[in-house]
């Protein structure tokens, strides 16, 4: 695959097409990204010891009769970096390393950190780092157990083409699929390529297994009309083989605990996705050698065809000319569809907060502040994961519309790639202070603080690898946590002024982009249409001095045209190939 592409760029370095040879070389290299496994599922389904039974270490997950896990937990490889000995909390306004002996009191619905009300601030998510050889090509999310089904669970798996991941849907050995878990698969793994469900506690149901698993595969056959995997394990089993001594005895329990084909599936899908980073460069790099070969061809053309070429080139800089005297009417123009555009996204995220707003409005005023309470990591995270998606959706929305405002007024697609990296880039927003709150609000006194940016790799983004858009947006709120302790009042207030907020920077966000990115496109516009003008030229001054040259000459030319045409094709040829056979291994 390096080979091809390394090929295709050498071409398009030699054509001048830099931009095209750089960003297929970097979509290449997201072939590297360490992919994700997102281990979902209903409260005590043993989701916990499922993901301990996957790495090979028993407890590495918190699993406690009594408790349940709070947080999103991301499982690596541990290195000098990440000792395995530690762990690393996430906070809305940053990380903070502990010793991983610590976790269970920080990330537990009975933990004693999420139980002082002293503490101000808990983590939304968790980082442990474990020395496993089964962690040093993917890592394993296990998703909050309090809370149920949730679908921002199935948002986890929902990665860009970058970063591959596995959706897994822990259930029980003693009862079919239930209504939620049927619902969840059809409605909020929809979206998700990648879906294994999983049969737990095999060894507490030895006579009935089998006949679940066979239940759960006619009903998900019957009611969502896909194929999704139904493996049966016992993680107790695969633990306790796991710590034995290396035997042919070991083998068979790991084998009879089904853990071993789990972990093999979960390989065999991961590496299908790997394909998409490959497919993406692969894409690009064809996109480029078409154009280069579109230019040979046409300068071929021009060449053969002599002076009679001549009138078609000269209407088609004339044209070009034309457009570049009527600057200041596209130009006005294209004001006029980006402030349309930002008017359409300001319209979806008001209707998105408003969404927001009541949904949580509802769900507050019908939950006891005893069940909040309980549980302040839990729905302070999915407020977080509900602004998150508004913005991004916001986001998303201005994207969409200004790519046929941009493709509209460039001949080719590596324009509109690098206008959106710009716009992307510029959709980003300081972190900003809401102001002091402690005469506002009874007993809650620290300001309320709102980051909010367009990241890619790290904090929650990297924790839990969602994203709707290139470069993630996320939403952290410190003060939520408290005014959960202080009554329903003080919560909808937050709310309230929370959501007003959001909307003001994202407005900003907004505005930010559009200051970027109308600049840019008209700079690129020009520029375009002078360099097609200098191109057309050349091919003009080429064919007249075709037709001005002698027989032999005009032949040579044709002949070293030719012959770029061919190694042009030939470096197309396997691409498409490849790019089929790409398709074809990840779908």
């Amino acid at each position: 695959m390096a080979e091809l592409i390394d090929g295709a760029c050498a071409v398009l370095r030699a054509y001048k097409h830099d931009a095209i040879a750089a960003r297929a070389e970097d979509k290449l290299a997201g072939h590297g990204r360490l992919p994700t496994i997102v281990v979902v599922g209903e409260i005590k389904r043993g989701k916990s010891l499922l993901v301990s039974a996957l790495i090979g270490h028993d407890g590495v997950a918190v699993d406690d009769v009594e408790n349940s896990t709070a947080v999103a937990t991301r499982f690596i490889a541990a290195d000098d970096d990440y000792p395995e000995v530690t762990a690393e909390l996430v906070f809305p306004d940053g990380r903070r390393r502990i010793d991983r002996a610590e976790l269970a009191e920080w990330i537990t619905t009975e933990g004693r950190y999420v139980t002082d009300p002293t503490i101000d601030a808990l983590p939304v998510a968790a980082v442990v780092p474990i020395a496993s050889p089964r962690l040093s090509a993917v890592s394993i999310v296990d998703t909050p157990g309090i809370g149920g089904l949730d679908p921002r669970h199935a948002a986890l798996a929902m990665q860009s083409a970058e970063q591959a991941a596995v959706l897994v849907l822990v259930c029980e050995a003693s009862t079919p699929l239930t209504q939620p878990e049927m619902r969840f698969l059809r409605d909020s793994a929809a979206g998700v390529e990648n879906v294994v469900v999983v049969v737990t506690k095999t060894d507490k149901n030895l006579t009935r297994w089998e006949q679940i698993v066979a239940e759960n595969q006619r009903a998900i056959a019957e009611h969502l009309g896909r194929e999704i995997p139904v493996v049966a394990v016992s993680s107790v089993r695969a633990l306790a083989a796991a710590a034995l001594a290396t035997s042919p005895a070991r083998d068979r329990a790991l084998a009879c605990s089904g853990v071993p084909a789990l972990w093999s599936l979960l390989e065999q899908r991961v590496a299908a996705a790997r394909h998409w980073p490959e497919a993406d460069a692969l894409r690009c790099a064809l996109d480029g050698l078409r154009l280069v070969e579109r230019g040979i061809t046409a300068e071929l053309a021009a060449v053969r065809d002599g002076e009679a070429a001549i009138p078609d080139l000269t209407a088609e800089i004339e044209r070009l000319r034309g457009l570049k005297d009527e600057a200041q009417q596209w130009e006005q123009h294209l004001q006029r569809d980006l402030t349309l555009a930002r008017q359409r996204a300001v319209m979806r995220l008001d209707e998105e907060l408003a969404r927001v707003r009541e949904d949580w409005t509802t769900r507050i005023n019908k939950s006891s502040m005893q069940v909040l309470r309980r549980s302040p990591q839990v729905f302070t995270a999915q407020i977080q994961a509900d602004l998150l998606d508004a913005m991004a959706t916001t986001a998303q929305v201005f994207l969409d519309d200004l790519e046929p405002i941009v493709t509209e007024l460039f001949a080719d697609r590596e324009q509109w790639e690098h206008i959106r990296e710009i716009t992307v880039a510029a959709l980003q927003t300081e972190p900003l202070v809401t102001g002091e709150v402690g005469s506002k609000r009874q007993g809650l006194l620290d300001p309320s603080v709102l980051t909010m940016g367009m990241i890619g790799t790290t904090m929650l983004g990297a924790v839990i690898g969602a994203g709707a858009i290139a470069g993630v947006a996320w939403v952290a709120v410190n003060l939520g946590f408290k005014a959960m302790r202080t009554g329903k009042t003080n919560l909808l207030t937050w709310l309230r002024e929370t959501v007003a907020t959001v909307r003001t920077a994202a407005t900003r966000m907004l505005e930010a982009a559009m200051a970027t990115t109308r600049p840019e496109i008209v700079l690129r516009r020009r520029k375009h249409l002078q360099d097609r003008i200098t191109e057309l030229q050349q091919r003009i001054d080429e064919a007249t001095r075709s037709a001005q040259a002698d027989a032999a000459t005009r032949t040579a030319s044709i002949e070293r045209l030719e012959k770029n045409l061919r190694i042009t094709r030939a470096r197309i040829t396997p691409i498409e190939t490849a790019l089929t056979a790409t398709t074809a291994g990840a779908a």
